[in-house]
């Protein structure tokens, strides 16, 4: 078996046995080109982010407000002041809609009204996102803004195992 050579012909009629490539000229402009793309999606990523990040967390916001209405169709409305000082009120709220009767004969239908995989932690740092009661359903408090709240977790790790109830558990209100 012999193998041949081939030679291809340039447009001019002269032939190149040599490899074809790019030349300088084109390379320079691909890389000019991908140089102005990069610039342009490094400076929008920040604003990206950011909004993606207030959409997250009023999703949130609005499966809370869900839940809640939801707990107030089957069972009371919940309507209490806000205490700002602490985090307890969005705790005991949020509890109470994640909680279900063990007791199946008294367990209301639909319940638990919110995951109860949902272990949050209560944060007074201006620089996080925050999801406090009002009175009659959650908010969403921006960074800046000042009060306590449950903290919004982008990473989700605060879906974990499910939260134990004890024997004796009281849902709130009323």
């Amino acid at each position: 078996m012999t193998r041949t050579l081939h030679s291809f012909s340039k447009p001019d009629g002269g032939s190149s046995s040599g490899a074809a490539g790019f030349s300088m000229t084109e390379l320079v402009i691909v890389i000019s080109i991908l140089g102005v793309l990069a610039t342009i999606a490094v400076s929008t990523y920040p604003s990206l982010l950011e909004s993606s990040k207030v959409a997250i967390a009023s999703e949130r916001v609005e499966c809370l407000n869900r839940g809640l209405h939801t707990f107030a169709q089957q069972n009371y409305e919940m309507v209490f002041n806000r205490m700002d000082s602490s985090g307890a009120d969005e705790m005991v709220v949020l509890r109470t809609i994640q909680y279900r009767n063990p007791d199946i004969d008294r367990a209301k239908v639909g319940s638990p009204y919110f995951d109860p995989r949902y272990n949050p932690v209560v944060s007074s740092n201006a620089t996080d996102y925050r999801i406090r009661w009002f009175g009659r359903g959650y908010e969403l408090l921006a960074p800046g803004a000042s009060g306590t709240g449950i903290k919004m977790n982008f990473e989700g790790t605060d879906f974990t195992t499910a939260f134990v109830f004890p024997p004796n558990f009281q849902m709130a209100g009323r």
